[in-house]
């Protein structure tokens, strides 16, 4: 293979790799964002419990 033919398939490969790292990223970024919502509602979902149970003493 000559020198041009390994620089243009070594270009497709880096692009390859980056295309790859960003999409995982983003997934684990949209998951954390889901685990982080979570936790956020059953914290409000407590509080909400916790102020229903103060008031009614």
């Amino acid at each position: 293979m000559s020198f041009d033919t390994k620089l243009i398939l070594f270009f497709i490969w880096v692009v390859i790799a980056m295309t790859i790292s960003t999409v995982g990223l983003i997934l684990i970024m949209r998951w954390y964002h889901r685990e982080v919502k979570k936790v956020k509602s059953a914290q409000q979902e407590k509080q909400a419990l916790d102020n229903k149970r103060i008031s009614k003493k």
